[in-house]
């Protein structure tokens, strides 16, 4: 062989073996294991889409750690305090998150992020986002709308049809008009409605179906400057007494019977609650339950609000921050991963594109064949901003405990709501 064919063979044998090597040595790189903390129905829902995911990045281990809520909550912020211990990747519910974004150590992932914000919920981006910087993607919505028993209804000789509901309900002054003749006729209470141990999420889902709340935009404290506020609180307030609410306290054995057995007429709940009474709280009442739009506060006004929704997070103590993000992006931002968790799971998605599946429109049969989940797509692009704060957990707990107040009558909702606002004013130095 001439020495110039044998020096161009060398060459090209060289070239190929050191792109082998880099190929081989990036492929080592992308190895990685993720780490996750999260509770197990976040788990269940990422386990579900997992096979599509590790098929387009066969590099990466999910390795997962399940916690409760609160715990994913108290271990973050122990992590993100000392400096270590955090895992890679965490799940973090919407009302809790500001208050793990505010000790920092949740990667800046704006740049990578934005190309989505108008994929998604436009209301979940406040809740992932400081001073106009990306630190997390949102996952999953929580829309509220009225559960209703057709049963109940049907015996107190009104329609049941969810189109003939949605207009016997349209705004809450016809609800409120309505819960003593159906109490009278079935005995049935309108809504469970806790005197003591409130947890304050009713007041809540209704004022921020107003677009009030304990704080705007800017943080300060608004919970006394927004008349809504009063006007919601007085308004739960009037079943109470009127006993038209049955005393019954949230995630007990006797708030459960009550959508056994239909002694509570309606509930206004987050989407995820449908898979809730079909699957465990309440199984044995497939058919008759049905679902329509919150009555609204006004002719034509909205009618719907939000209850719960997640997040998911890289933590900036990540070591592989890519394959962080690789699993937070694929998870949160991929149509096909978003339906396959909906069909497994009931994760009701953030982003705007899973809507169009047909998923959407299968009639339920524990629904009576309503196609309830199409209710919530409709409903969630109206949902007002919230504004939750790192101070959220501060502001409930205050407002609960003046709920209970009004409900054992020892203060007025006018009261109630002016003593919340100064009492979160002084824990919480907010103007």
């Amino acid at each position: 062989m001439k020495k110039s064919a044998l020096a161009r063979l060398s060459a090209f044998v060289l070239v190929i073996s050191v792109v082998l090597a880099v190929a081989a040595g990036t492929a080592a790189q992308e190895r990685a294991t993720v780490t996750v903390w999260g509770w197990e129905y976040q788990k269940k829902v990422v386990d579900a889409i997992l096979p599509l995911f590790t098929r387009r990045n066969p590099s990466i281990t999910v390795d997962w750690k399940i916690m409760a809520p609160q715990q994913v909550r108290q271990n973050m912020l122990l992590a993100f305090s000392s400096g270590a211990g955090a895992p890679d990747v965490f799940g973090a519910e919407s009302a809790w998150l500001p208050q793990l974004l505010a000790v920092g150590g949740a990667t800046d992932v704006t740049e990578r992020a934005r190309p989505y914000v108008s994929k998604f919920n436009r209301f979940k981006w406040q809740d992932v986002t400081v001073n106009g910087r990306i630190f997390g993607m949102p996952w999953d919505s929580g829309p509220v709308a009225l559960y209703y028993r057709r049963d109940v209804l049907e015996k107190a000789g009104l329609p049941s049809d969810p189109e003939q509901v949605a207009k016997l309900f349209a705004t809450w002054n016809e609800y409120a008009q309505l819960a003593r003749k159906i109490h009278t006729a079935t005995g049935a209470y309108m809504f469970a409605h806790a005197r003591a141990n409130n947890d304050a999420r009713d007041f809540e889902k209704l004022a921020w179906q107003r677009g009030a709340g304990y704080f705007d935009e800017q943080g300060r404290v608004i919970l006394d400057t927004r008349k809504d506020n009063v006007e919601v609180l007085t308004f739960l307030a009037q079943f109470w007494k009127d006993d038209l609410a049955q005393d019954t306290e949230p995630w007990t054995p006797a708030w459960y019977k009550g959508f056994t057995d239909g002694s509570v007429a309606t509930h206004f709940g987050a989407v995820w609650m449908g898979g809730f009474l079909r699957t465990w709280i309440a199984a044995d009442a497939a058919g008759k339950w049905g679902v329509v739009p919150l009555p609204a506060w006004a002719p034509g006004g909205v009618r719907t609000s939000n209850d719960g929704g997640s997040n998911l997070v890289v933590s900036a103590q990540s070591k592989v921050k890519d394959a962080a993000w690789a699993l937070v992006e694929f998870v949160t931002a991929n149509r096909e991963a978003q339906v396959t968790a909906w069909r497994a799971m009931d994760s009701f998605p953030s982003l705007d594109e899973a809507y169009s599946s047909p998923f959407a429109r299968l009639g339920d049969p524990y629904f009576g064949g309503q196609a309830y989940r199409q209710v919530f797509v409709d409903l969630v692009k109206q949902i007002p901003a919230w504004y939750y704060t790192k101070d959220y957990p501060e502001a409930n707990s205050v407002m609960a405990q003046e709920i209970v107040n009004v409900a054992l009558g020892r203060k007025t909702p006018e009261q109630a709501i002016r003593d919340a606002a100064s009492e979160i004013r002084r824990r919480t130095g907010r103007p």
